[in-house]
């Protein structure tokens, strides 16, 4: 284990650096959802003080702006990417969403008594963010060995539930130990430009993406931007094999489309990735995650937990159990059980858990005014914990690690930043729609999460196929694009050509025998 990771270091540090944009998202989305239910937030802002969770329609309706608007801003980031990942590579669009974000969140630290301010800095962040979170899966995905793609690649999610859960606990902090004033929401505000900086100054120090190189014919960049980060010469055997199989897998996609790139999109193999990658981060988002992430305090009151405080340290639970369970599924289960069946088994555990708060909200609802916890109220809470152990070890990594992973290198920025902006859209829908759906429906919201887990399972079982352990050229074979007889040839082709190009090099650079 420690050689592997001594071996592959700087894959590792490529990673910590990209996905600092996920510990962003995390950290933004966490920040504001228990920023939301501080009373210092609410008297800057002309919001009820008075109520807890979404029982009063201003708050609710306040909420649901604030956290829907960043996930806009996301939508249209993710949909950028795509088209600025692939003009001016990985490396720069980064830098490029990240001074977006840091532009962002400036604008709502500096917000003061205008909630117009608070809306407008989360959609610019929201650019920022949703622009990151279409390229750096693309950038990991294509930088990782396949042996350790699940795991490094899962990172992304790791990243999202630390930020989050950091977010949970320092909003948790403030309220004991700041007074009730500015001061209190804006300071876990202003913190995000912290992790903002650090990845742009990071960024300067990567390289580009080998393949992105490649698809742009940068061939001896190619061979030492991969060379470095296998920590390998350029001529050493495995950098060799993979620069063939990734040439030889490019060669076959200009003969199949003669270069035109929309046109790849609608052959058989492409088509399918295409529509399992909308497919599976719209069901993500149906499973009801982000609803709780966003908005834990106020339903954490809902179920029964009215004190604020009480409220705030629940959610520092929620998300440390989400942080601890991530880490534990990406170092030993998603390379050993896979990702297909990580998604069944998943869906159908928090499925159970959703439709056991429905029933038990729905029997016992908590008492209004009470001042103290009712058992079912703790039965509620522990559901929601046992919730999202089931979700990090399945529909939190396993689909960003998946988007990743399927596609062509011609067409993985298009396809990522056409997953990643289905996954902002529908992040949108929900969190709009999630306050006004407690205060109406109840305990039916949470029946109707429960519902869709269900039909998450099926989805898994019937039309994910099962990508572990293998290359990313080998993605090409796996949804029938290429025959593997084809791919074979084609990569022997390639190594024989590399071989035949060396050899004139070396005769020609040859000094002549008089």
């Amino acid at each position: 284990m420690a050689s592997t990771f001594f071996k592959n270091r700087r894959v590792y540090l490529l990673t910590s650096v990209a996905y600092m944009g996920s510990l962003l998202f995390g950290y933004d989305t966490g920040v504001m959802g228990s920023v939301l239910a501080l009373k210092a937030f609410k008297q800057d802002f002309g919001l009820p003080t008075t109520s807890n969770g979404f029982n009063n329609a201003r708050n609710a309706y306040v909420a649901s702006n604030v956290v829907s608007l960043l996930t806009a801003g996301c939508f249209f980031g993710a949909i950028l990417a795509g088209f600025l990942n692939e003009r001016f590579g990985r490396r720069y669009s980064l830098m490029f969403f990240s001074v977006i974000f840091l532009i962002g969140a400036a604008v709502q630290t500096a917000a003061h008594h205008e909630i117009g301010m608070i809306y407008g800095g989360r959609v610019i962040a929201g650019l920022g963010i949703g622009g990151m979170s279409a390229i750096t899966p693309v950038y990991v995905s294509e930088n990782c060995p396949p042996n350790i793609r699940g795991r490094v690649a899962g990172l992304f999610q790791l990243f999202l539930v630390t930020g989050s859960t950091f977010a949970y606990w320092l909003d948790y902090g403030v309220s004991l130990r700041i007074p009730v004033s500015t001061k209190q929401w804006r300071v876990p505000v202003a913190i995000q430009l912290i992790p903002g900086g650090v990845m742009l100054a990071g960024l300067f120090f990567l390289k580009e993406s080998p393949r992105w190189l490649m698809t742009n014919n940068r061939h001896a960049e190619a061979a030492t931007s991969l060379a470095y980060i296998r920590c390998e010469s350029e001529d050493h055997p495995e950098v060799v094999a993979e620069l063939a199989e990734i040439r030889a897998a490019l060669e076959e996609e200009l003969m199949a489309t003669e270069g035109v790139t929309w046109k790849e999109v609608i052959l058989p193999g492409n088509r399918y990735r295409f529509i399992v990658a909308f497919c599976l981060m719209f069901w993500q988002q149906a499973s009801g995650t982000n609803s709780i992430g966003y908005y834990a305090p106020q339903i954490f009151q809902t179920v029964g937990l009215s004190k604020s405080s009480s409220s705030l340290f629940a959610t520092g639970v929620y998300g440390t159990v989400k942080m601890i369970t991530t880490g534990i599924f990406l170092l030993v289960g998603i390379d050993r059980l896979g990702r297909k069946w990580s998604l069944v088994g998943g869906a159908a555990w928090m499925s159970a858990m959703m439709i056991i708060i429905a029933s038990v909200l729905a029997t016992h609802p908590p008492v209004v005014g009470s001042g103290t916890v009712s058992k079912a109220s703790i039965a509620m809470v522990t559901m929601i914990y046992l919730y999202v152990i089931g979700y990090s070890a399945s529909w939190g990594p396993v689909p960003w690690v998946y988007l990743g992973e399927i596609f062509p290198t011609r067409l993985r920025a298009y396809g990522v930043s056409m997953g990643s902006a289905t996954q902002w859209l529908f992040n949108f829908m929900w969190t709009k729609i999630t306050p006004e759906a407690i205060n109406n429906i109840k305990w039916r919201t949470f029946l109707m999460f429960g519902i869709l887990c269900a039909c998450m399972s099926v989805f898994a079982f019937l039309f994910i196929k099962e990508t572990k352990g293998k290359t990313l050229e080998e993605m090409d074979v796996l949804f029938g694009a290429v025959s593997a007889e084809q791919r074979r040839d084609d990569v022997e082709r390639a190594m024989m050509e590399k071989k035949e190009t060396a050899h004139i090099e070396h005769e020609t650079a040859a000094p002549l025998k008089v």
